[in-house]
């Protein structure tokens, strides 16, 4: 009774164990598809970042052409000057005047384009802070299936290891029962001989008659 109440014990902790293995998949399935939106997410920010980091090229060549034009510009208005001076005082003015405007108005879209950088520079460091951001919860998910992976491996070996004592429990089991079926065999042959010496002894022993020699005396007698 012990032995079975030994064998029920295991492989009800089998079937635990087996149940606790089933729900470890499950969570690591589960893990495994949050890591795979995780890194969907980090491609598409990728491809923020480098389309970011794209108009932020395009940006500073405009920056670069428009000071390259400014200082074109520049001289240009200082050519213009020089022979406004040669000219006259008054023509000299109306091309200040005119140049300090275009100079006004390309420092204004110097300025205008400053600012653009600016917003593109700030997007770009949301972008790669979010990156971060999603790189850590990346990081997070990873261990998290490590965890749930080692947790597996550590339930199947213990399932094995339990599979394994329950199936040496059954082979002592199907042992016992041999040698109780040959001990009740023995006994019923140690019942049946008793049994036989039994009526043996309550069988009265068969009397012999005497010889007609023993039945007759010896003669003179």
């Amino acid at each position: 009774m012990q032995d079975k109440a030994a064998t029920a014990e295991l492989e009800k902790s089998v079937a635990n164990l087996k149940t606790e293995l089933d729900a470890a998949d499950k969570k690591r399935t589960e893990l495994q598809g949050n890591l795979d939106e995780a890194n969907s997410d980090n491609e598409v920010l990728r491809n923020e970042l480098g389309a970011a980091q794209s108009q932020l090229k395009e940006k500073e060549a405009q920056a670069q052409e428009l000071t390259t034009e400014l200082e074109k510009t520049k001289k240009e208005t200082y050519a213009q000057l020089a022979a406004a001076k040669e000219a006259s005082q008054r023509q000299f003015e109306t091309i200040t005047n005119e140049a300090t405007k275009k100079l006004s108005d390309s420092e204004k879209r110097v300025a205008d384009l400053t600012e653009q950088l600016k917003s593109v520079s700030a997007e770009k460091y949301a972008l790669q802070s979010k990156l971060s951001e999603n790189q850590s919860e990346f990081e997070a998910v990873s261990n998290e299936l490590a965890k749930a992976k080692e947790a597996t491996q550590e339930a199947s070996a213990k399932a094995t290891e339990l599979e394994n004592t329950a199936n040496a429990a059954k082979d002592a089991e199907a042992e016992r029962t041999q040698i109780q079926s040959a001990l009740d065999q023995a006994n019923k042959e140690i019942e049946r001989l008793q049994s036989e010496l039994e009526q043996q002894k309550m069988t009265p022993p068969v009397s012999v008659a005497p010889s007609q020699e023993e039945a007759s005396p010896p003669p003179g007698q």
